[in-house]
């Protein structure tokens, strides 16, 4: 008995010491809600959108959309598009997942470029693993190209809080 209560307690302290530093890491991030970081504010929302316009009215290009979900256990969702008003000699989206570490985002992975050639609008989406404890956004570069002038503007959607 007395070498069951010596093995059963170290376990235990060290189980609650695993949970108590899971459940500080998560503390410390969700303090940060509400925060802004690169224009992304820091939410504990399941998904966040982005969709720019050019500022000045382009000859073509339309808009350009990135969007992020949570699509389950440390699991996140990418997509975005690029849109044109007509058909263009070439229409591109890039998007970038990227995670807030130490007060910075680092791309995690780059989904694309995905190119159509000849048409007014291409998208593109993904499904990513990720570590949980941390914020991640999508940024998207959009560009149309048609009688070799390019059209670009890039989005950014706020960020998610992965647990």
């Amino acid at each position: 008995m007395k070498r069951i209560r010596r093995l059963v307690l170290p376990l235990v302290l060290l189980v609650s010491f695993v949970f108590g530093a899971l459940h500080a890491a998560a503390a410390e991030g969700l303090e940060l809600l509400g925060t802004v970081v690169d224009g992304s504010v820091l939410t504990n929302e399941t998904e966040a959108e982005d969709t720019v316009y050019p500022r000045l009215r382009g000859s073509f290009l339309s808009s350009g959309s990135g969007h992020i979900v949570i699509a389950g256990t440390r699991k996140v969702t990418v997509s975005g598009n690029t849109s044109a008003y007509q058909n263009v000699d070439q229409i591109t989206v890039t998007l970038h997942l990227q995670q807030l570490k130490n007060g910075s985002w680092v791309t995690v992975t780059t989904l694309g470029p995905r190119t159509k050639y000849g048409g007014h609008y291409v998208s593109n989406s993904r499904t990513y693993s990720v570590d949980g404890g941390y914020y991640y956004r999508v940024t998207g570069g959009h560009t149309a190209i048609k009688g070799g002038k390019p059209e670009s503007i890039t989005s950014a959607t706020n960020a998610l809080w992965v647990p």
